[in-house]
This record gives structure tokens, C-alpha cells and sequence, in this order.
């Protein structure tokens, strides 16, 4: 009974209360697992092209080629194991890109130095000696297309700006 006084308390003022269920169909469906399908046409939207499906560790994933000519693989995380037929459950994406400085460049201290000035992802020395660049996006909680476009968009900026700087050391040396 209070709330109905509440809601045409309301209505003088102009506003208009929509039942639950119109309020729920107009919000957009959040993306709260890897989503193939959702990921590619976000990554064609950036830009990227010629993508593939790829897996890494078991995993499902898309590789690419961004705009600016970089080779990147987005793939799923922090899966759940599911039975057969179904697919797992994965909370998160990764996105992952190396790069290769060249000879003579000390690269533990390069992507040591790239850790403290780029927060928003990892680098680390791989066995080959290039540097990879890691950027998780937790979608668990559930989060729109925009910010997940913008989260990758924030990781291929993020690939772009390190690839100068990977590139760029060796010219540094004396």
C-alpha cells in the first residue's frame, strides 16, 4: 500500500513509474562470459581484421590484426569446467600481444620498466626473449558492449604505445 501511494505521489510531478519487467527488456543484455560471436564483432568494430578462432591452454580465442598492423589474440579466462556438450564458463578475457626488441637490449629491465609506467597491463620476458604484453578484462559481474569495446580498445592503445617504445630501444643504444 505504501508504495502504490508513492507511485501516484509521482504522477502529479510528471513522472510515470514502468512496471519491472518493460524496465528490465530496455536495458541491454550484459556480457557476463566470454562470448565469441560478441568479441569478434567488437574487435571488426576497432578496426581488426582477418580474425581467427585460436585456443590457448584449452581455451577459446580469437586472434587478429589491428588496425595498426599488430598481431593480438583475445582469448577466455578464468573458465569453469562444463560436461560435455555444454561449453565452459568464463569469467574474463585476455588479451595478449608480443613484440621482439632486437639484439642487445636488456629486456628484463625493458618490460620492468613498462610494468611501472603502463599499469593497465603486464610485461614479461618470454622464453624467446620477446616481450608479452597481458591485459585481463573481468566480465563476471556482467558488463555492456560499450565497455567492453572500450576495454579493448584501451588494450590495443595500450599494445600500440608499447610496440613504439619496444621498437624504439635498440635506437636508444649507444
Amino acid at each position: 500500500m505504501k508504495y502504490a501511494l508513492a507511485a501516484l505521489a509521482l504522477v502529479p510531478l510528471g513522472l510515470t513509474i514502468a512496471s519491472s519487467s518493460a524496465a528490465l527488456a530496455a536495458e541491454p543484455a550484459l556480457i557476463d562470459r566470454w562470448n565469441g560471436p560478441v568479441v569478434e564483432r567488437l574487435l571488426t568494430s576497432l578496426g581488426a581484421s582477418d580474425l581467427r578462432r585460436a585456443s590457448l591452454d584449452s581455451q577459446a580465442g580469437l586472434i587478429a590484426h589491428t588496425a595498426d598492423g599488430l598481431n593480438i589474440g583475445v582469448y577466455a579466462k578464468s573458465c569453469t569446467a562444463a560436461a560435455a556438450p555444454a561449453e565452459p564458463f568464463c569469467r574474463g578475457l585476455e588479451g595478449l600481444t608480443s613484440f621482439d626488441p632486437g639484439p642487445g637490449v636488456d629486456r628484463a629491465a625493458l618490460a620492468d620498466r613498462l610494468n611501472r609506467q603502463y599499469a593497465a597491463g603486464k610485461f614479461l620476458v618470454e622464453r624467446d626473449g620477446s616481450i608479452r604484453l597481458t591485459r585481463y578484462i573481468d566480465v563476471d559481474a556482467g558488463v555492456s558492449e560499450a565497455n567492453l569495446r572500450s576495454q579493448l580498445a584501451g588494450f590495443i592503445a595500450l599494445a600500440k604505445t608499447a610496440e613504439a617504445i619496444v621498437w624504439a630501444e635498440p635506437a636508444k643504444r649507444p
